[in-house]
């Protein structure tokens, strides 16, 4: 999922006192970010405390992370060097960069260079692995697609397809599921996800608990379709895993050839207050596109963005569509959009065109984000039909 407000988030939980981890240090970040790292993109800071240490009476070890450059502490490099090289890129990846530039604080490089998200997955056995655990609802939607549910046998709470997921384990929020349990349940392979900020605290944590996975960061159509063939692979079901690609992909093909010729203005909200929408790289705007349309705020950058009602009534949509993060479809209120305080000249809302759109299709980049294509697509040749 490419959200800012995530379910997890909205979800009443601890929250986890670390971001990632390594063998030794677990990385705390500052609540304030220190000036002179200000305005660096997604720029995050770090204290590093051991694991059980006490820091009391004297300084903790640092990490300062960007997109542009990761700087770390050289005497965490010299004791962690391997883990915080894959903390680096985990975190990276879990943002939409594939590219590292680690160096210790007095300059001296100690990795850089373009990374494949694969790299973060532990070496695959010859065995098949026969007892998963998965650890995003998307994830497990792409296990189940492969005919392959029957082997996981505990998941994160947020999943809830397919109907044989009720009778598994569950393991706590996504973004903070209990890895001490994951561990003891000692799995064959876990499929993690680095699909938004914040999970590389389960992938880091589940490096250091020696617990086998394979990461899975997927930020566009074309990725579930490699993720599709590479579960196959790790699975042992390459059959299963073409035939599921080939329908995934007829299904596209059946929806763009279905698409009108003048695209419709689509806006579409995660989130009502603050409000924040899909910006340029998030894949739901091949998803408006599939469906149609063109996202309104498909310039702005970043994958999710917090806009005003006055930007909204600026970018004239043509239909709008309420996919709340974490709220069910009957929960989902286009009323709210319609009467929102800021939004009475917006004129999609003026006309009534305002829809539900189930989250759990738009929100998660897996085997059924086509089902939100085509729920988008009917609003809009309901809308051309009005022309």
């Amino acid at each position: 999922m490419c959200v800012v407000v995530h379910s997890s988030i909205l979800t009443t939980m601890r929250k986890p006192e670390h971001q990632w981890e390594t063998s030794n240090f677990r990385a705390v970040r500052r609540a304030q970010l220190p000036e002179s790292w200000a305005g660096r993109p997604r720029a995050e800071v770090f204290d590093l405390h051991q694991h059980g240490g006490e820091t009391a009476g004297r300084s903790a070890p640092s990490a300062w992370f960007s997109l542009g450059e990761q700087v770390v502490d050289r005497a965490v490099l010299d004791r962690d060097g391997e883990d915080v090289r894959f903390a680096a890129m985990a975190w990276l990846a879990a943002r939409g960069a594939r590219t590292l530039h680690l160096r210790d604080e007095r300059g001296e490089w100690t990795a850089r260079g373009a990374f494949e998200v694969s790299a973060l997955s532990t070496p695959a056995d010859d065995a098949a692995p026969r007892r998963l655990v998965t650890l995003c609802p998307s994830n497990a939607e792409l296990v189940a697609s492969l005919g392959c549910f029957d082997r996981v046998i505990a998941c994160e709470d947020s999943s809830d397809w397919p109907d044989e997921i009720r009778s598994r384990e569950r393991l706590g929020p996504d973004l903070g599921p209990n890895l001490d349990r994951v561990r003891e349940l000692a799995p064959d392979l876990a499929v993690s996800s680095l699909s938004v900020p914040g999970m590389e605290r389960v992938v880091t944590g589940l490096r250091r608990r020696g617990v086998p996975q394979v990461v899975l960061a997927p930020r566009s159509v074309d990725d579930v379709l490699a993720n599709l063939a590479e579960l196959g692979v790790r699975l042992g079901v390459r059959g299963a895993a073409d035939a599921a690609r080939a329908a995934f992909s007829r299904e596209r093909e059946a929806l763009a050839q279905r698409r009108p010729a003048a695209a419709a203005r689509v806006y579409l909200e995660w989130w009502p207050r603050p409000m924040f929408s899909p910006g340029a790289d998030c894949y739901s705007n091949e998803l408006i596109e599939l469906a149609g349309g063109v996202n309104v705020f498909r310039g702005r950058e970043g994958s999710s963005v917090q806009v005003t009602p006055a930007e909204l009534v600026a970018a004239r949509p043509d239909v709008c569509f309420v996919s709340w993060c974490g709220v069910a479809e009957d929960k989902l209120d286009p009323n709210n959009l319609i009467t929102r305080a800021g939004l009475e000249t917006l004129h999609a809302a003026r006309q009534g065109r305002v829809y539900r759109l189930d989250e759990r299709f738009s929100g998660r980049p897996g085997p059924r984000m086509l089902e939100a294509a085509r729920i988008m697509a009917d609003a809009i040749a309901a809308l051309a039909d009005r022309r």
